[in-house]
């Protein structure tokens, strides 16, 4: 039960740590965009990618990964609102923008996976 309760506690924040960049980041991006799902999918795709390589290298608890991927991790990023923003974009028309936000976040997103991973197995 221990493990449930932390990895919710770590999710909370997460989530948290999500809206602050929700509220934060109108104020230095003012553009027709959804900017913060963005900014938010790169940094934790980036951190996955690190924390797998990370946790896997070193010797630390199962629930120590659980509790940063699943829960604080899993908590900060959001497919969800990647649908949420890419469906009203195109509901609106918008497609070019809808064209860019998606090549954006799958793509960047791997990349970023892809350099956590990398920053991590020099370490």
């Amino acid at each position: 039960m221990k493990i449930y309760l932390l990895v919710a506690l770590f999710g909370a924040i997460g989530s948290v740590l999500r809206y602050g960049l929700y509220v934060i980041t109108p104020r230095f991006f003012n553009i027709n965009f959804p900017v913060s799902t963005v900014i938010v999918n790169l940094i934790g795709s980036f951190l996955i990618g690190f924390c797998v390589i990370f946790f896997n290298k070193n010797i630390l608890p199962i629930e120590y990964k659980i509790y940063i991927i699943y829960g604080l991790l899993g908590g900060f990023t959001t497919f969800s609102s990647f649908s949420y923003d890419l469906f009203g974009l195109l509901q609106n028309s918008e497609f070019l923008k809808a064209a860019i936000y998606l090549l954006i976040s799958i793509f960047f997103g791997l990349l970023f996976f892809y350099f956590g991973q990398k920053i991590a197995q020099n370490i």
